[in-house]
């Protein structure tokens, strides 16, 4: 019933819109006026739930996945080793039941509960978590989320490909060529990094620099990191698979590539045994339990996934025959472009206390549709990713059924900074500074949204807001500067700079010889709105003309991916309170930087701050790396985010957070909700973790 209604209201809104106060007739509403639409859920189980995900998903592999469409659905199918409790988001207890670190936040011990298990019932083991783990950073996987994992030691090397292995015993020479002087020998198994391609020797014979890996800290299970002695490449975390490589000088030479193979074991994670998940950190991050419920985190099967990857079909393995998760729901149909499906997971380790047994999630990305679904009770939710449209708010802002939120959201046009005119950063800045951003808040999105002069929102946490109320206060907040606040009389004149003279033309301005420029947004409603707003004031402001671009949200991954944009609608969810969460899009070897953008002053500054323990100069360190970025404008920032939605009343467990994240696990339906509307417990709320135990020097922890 619910599907021949969902389509039938599909259709009406595509005729005429439901008026904004409309009761809803035959449902019995006794409520009208405080709640938009139904309040009687009619033909429905309790057990089943109804929910919009809006686009369409492009991957539900967790190690590629990268787009908020498939993160909504792969946070249902699979669990990480913590996942996010219910309001705060604090990690707590998943797969893993307790875990163990050392004082410095580099080295983690997980331990798994046992009755943790696949869809197919097979144990969930610490084998899944540190194949899923390299699979994503390996570079033939070509996973654009794999910059999370960065964060493992040695992982970034081995995902861009410069840390290999050497297949037999190897002469490293002093140049390319066999004549050359020896210079040092490798045995077997030594880890090396390629630091660059030498000229060819022949047609057959192509010859790499190497080096050894970086000198840092190395890990015996159950100790502590110890100091570095000497300029040598260190052992994996594995001590009994690690071969061997710390007789290796630095710098070493020359070695046929041919002569060194991929190989992971170097990559700080691995398997103690099935229940135990070692994880040795290039540097300290006292947020990695936090980290590991992002989905780039979430373990896969080797098994599951493998054959059909040497088919040449790496992705079938995810389609709904063939999927296993390790989650609270399993896949159960994917009908494009109209719905996907969920079960209970029949093997979850805590299914019984699960509420929801069958979830119905829509892909309908025009807002009034949605809209109109929800009114007559076809959705409880609008979904994590569907906002009432804007003309709505002022309307809905009384409601009972109403949600508001401040979120971990930037929203931002990103540029391609290799195809003109937005190969000038003068360009970028001036279309930057004629943007009234504050106007787009006020007349189109009506959502209580801050303006954003930069990337990371003031209200991040892990010491942020701290420091950017203090250089508030202190008078030295460089994203108050006047050239990032909207002027469009600075900004004609850096156009004209820029060589494109704006003068006066009428009632408005004209850019003389300003070339042909387009902005690509995804569909939906409010982006095309923004985007209008914006072509508006850039013609009326700098008498600059744009084009405007739509495309279906996979069909514009694509174009982005391939270069085919000038300018592009995007933003970034923060997938963990932390500003790298945003800022690591930006490094030169992220493959999320879509805009050709680079710095090595901005990469080094992102490094240092990284590694650096005083959590106070490390926050200071990243937004002044943000405020490097800004110089350079890839990207223009619109606003930070909140998120408005509508839950219908019988729906609980609903708790508004900073990611705008809802798991079914949290929510069930209450057919008896006017009896106690204030009821609201979590079906399922996450087990916390213990505080964790203390990994110290030359003392094995208890197992």
């Amino acid at each position: 019933m619910g599907t021949l209604r969902a389509w039938l209201a599909a259709l009406l809104a595509s005729a005429v819109a439901l008026p904004l106060g409309a009761a809803v007739g035959g449902c019995g509403n006794r409520d009208e006026g405080a709640y938009f639409g139904a309040t009687e859920r009619v033909g429905k189980a309790e057990t089943s739930f109804y929910i919009n995900g809006a686009a369409e998903p492009e991957y539900l592999d967790p190690g590629k996945s990268n787009d908020t469409a498939s993160g909504a659905l792969i946070n249902q199918m699979f669990e990480g080793l913590t996942t996010p409790a219910a309001g705060d988001l604090h990690p707590a207890q998943g797969v893993a039941s307790r875990y163990e670190k050392s004082d410095d936040n580099r080295i983690f011990r997980f331990h798994l509960r046992p009755e943790a298990r696949w869809s197919d019932g097979k144990p969930v083991t610490a084998h899944d978590f540190a194949y899923a783990w390299k699979r994503a950073l390996r570079p033939a996987t070509a996973s654009v989320a794999a910059t999370n994992l960065h964060v493992l030691k040695n992982g970034e090397l081995f995902n861009t490909g410069t840390l290999k292995a050497t297949r037999e015993e190897v002469r490293v020479r002093e140049r390319p060529g066999q004549e050359a002087a020896v210079v040092a020998t490798l045995p077997k198994g030594s880890f090396v990094v390629v630091v660059e391609a030498a000229p060819a020797q022949g047609p057959s014979e192509r010859w790499v620099k190497i080096a050894a890996l970086p000198s840092l800290p190395t890990y015996t299970p159950g100790q502590q990191p110890s100091a570095p002695a000497a300029p040598a490449a260190p052992a994996a975390p594995a001590a009994s698979a690690a071969p061997a490589a710390s007789a290796a000088p630095r710098p070493l030479g020359f070695v046929p590539e041919a002569l060194l193979v991929e190989d992971d074991a170097a990559v700080g994670v691995r398997a103690g045994s099935d229940a135990v998940l070692e994880v040795e950190l290039e540097r300290p991050t006292p947020y990695f339990p936090e980290l590991t419920s992002v989905a780039t985190f979430l373990p896969v099967r080797r098994d599951v996934v493998e054959p059909f990857e040497k088919r040449g079909e790496p992705e079938l393995w995810f389609r709904p025959e063939n999927i296993v998760v390790n989650g609270p729901y399993v896949l159960d149909t994917w009908k494009f472009r109209y719905e996907i499906t969920l079960r209970k997971n029949p093997h979850y380790w805590d299914r019984e206390r699960l509420k929801i047994d069958h979830v119905t999630w829509m892909c309908v990305e025009q807002a009034h549709t949605v809209m109109n679904l929800y009114k007559v009770g076809d959705l409880d939710y609008l979904g994590d990713s569907t906002s009432p449209p804007s003309e709505y708010l002022d309307s809905l802002s009384g409601m009972k059924d109403f949600r508001r939120s401040r979120v971990m959201m930037t929203y931002w046009y990103e540029f391609n900074v290799r195809k003109p005119p937005v190969n000038d950063v003068r360009v970028r800045r001036a279309l930057n500074m004629a943007v009234d951003k504050q106007q787009i808040i006020d007349k189109i999105l009506r959502g209580d949204q801050l303006v954003a002069t930069h990337y990371v929102p003031d209200y991040t946490g892990s010491g942020y807001a701290e420091q950017a109320e203090e250089d508030r206060a202190r008078g030295v907040d460089a994203f108050a500067a006047a050239d990032l606040q909207f002027d469009p009389a600075r900004a004609r004149a850096l156009l004209t700079e820029a060589g494109y003279p704006v003068e006066k033309d009428g009632e408005g301005y004209k850019a003389r010889g300003f070339p042909a420029l387009e902005l690509l947004y995804n569909t939906h409603e409010g982006h095309k709105q923004i985007a209008i707003a914006a072509q508006d004031m850039l013609k009326r402001h700098l008498g600059v003309t744009i084009s405007l671009r739509n495309e279906e949200w996979k069909v514009m991954l694509k174009n982005v991916r391939d270069g085919h944009y000038q300018m592009v609608r995007f933003g970034w969810n923060g997938e963990y309170n932390h500003p790298h969460t945003w800022l690591g899009t930006f490094l030169s070897n992220s493959p999320q930087n879509r805009t050709g953008w680079s710095d090595p002053e901005f990469d080094e500054l992102i490094r240092v701050a990284a590694a650096t323990s005083d959590v106070g100069e490390s926050i200071r360190l990243y937004r002044k790396a943000e405020a490097r970025m800004l110089e350079g404008m890839p990207k223009m920032p619109v606003y930070f985010g909140t998120r408005s939605t509508l839950v219908k009343p019988w729906v609980k467990g609903f708790l508004p957070n900073a990611r705008g994240l809802q798991l079914m696990r949290w929510l069930w339906v209450d057919p008896e909700w006017r009896a106690h509307p204030e009821q609201n417990e979590v079906a399922a709320p996450a087990l916390d973790f213990a505080a964790p135990g203390r990994l110290l020097p030359g003392v094995e922890a208890p197992p």
